[in-house]
């Protein structure tokens, strides 16, 4: 079972939907009150959208990667991005997460 979640968002909105589905999804499986570990990175948004502006996804999926890399060595086991737009990065981030 997950015991570690990292979120790696640009949005505040994505990163807070993320946690607090997490956190009300989680009692389901894991018992009341309990979810699991989540550490979070979070890049300013700004630094995010000249790169999605300019459709220069392979930018963006290093800051991406960047942040993968801080939640996985606070030991999270695999990352959540919940910004949709970043989606069309992942084929650049993914070869260079050190998690799924």
């Amino acid at each position: 079972m997950t015991r570690h979640i990292g979120i790696v968002a640009g949005s505040a909105e994505g990163a807070a939907l993320c946690y607090r589905t997490i956190c009300l999804e989680a009692p389901a499986v894991m018992g009341e009150h309990n979810h699991p570990e989540i550490t979070m990175n979070s890049v300013p948004l700004a630094e995010h959208m000249r790169h999605i502006r300019a459709n220069d996804w392979e930018t963006l999926a290093g800051i991406l990667a960047a942040s993968a890399h801080k939640v996985a060595q606070a030991g999270a086991d695999f990352a959540i991005c919940p910004d949709t737009t970043y989606h069309q990065s992942f084929k650049y981030v993914v070869p260079q997460s050190p998690i799924p």
